[in-house]
């Protein structure tokens, strides 16, 4: 994608909807987490894994991959953690919006 596309108004009002789209479903990922649905919140990770470079949020896709190698190692312990750090970068980007 070229830079001028990446600032344009539209893209950048396609990054909002994103990212709002994101923070809305985390309270539910949560959720999967704490009810022990694993493959919920793995599909999750793979999700933003496969789209946060897209709208030009490395770091998501990088998490993301996280977050589906802590499930496939059966590292639950370490998701809550990833989730919260997903969550700030989400935040960050909606305020610079």
């Amino acid at each position: 994608m070229t830079d001028d596309f990446m600032q344009s108004p539209e893209f950048q009002a396609l990054i909002k909807e994103y990212l709002e789209y994101l923070q809305q479903s985390l309270p539910g990922v949560r959720t999967n987490l704490q009810d022990e649905l694993y493959q919920d919140v793995y599909k999750f990770g793979h999700n933003i894994k496969g789209t946060g470079t897209s709208y030009g949020f490395q770091e998501l896709s990088d998490y993301g991959r996280d977050i589906c190698e802590a499930v496939k190692a059966e590292e639950y312990s370490k998701l809550a953690g990833l989730l919260d750090v997903v969550g700030t970068v989400i935040d960050k980007g909606l305020a610079e919006k």
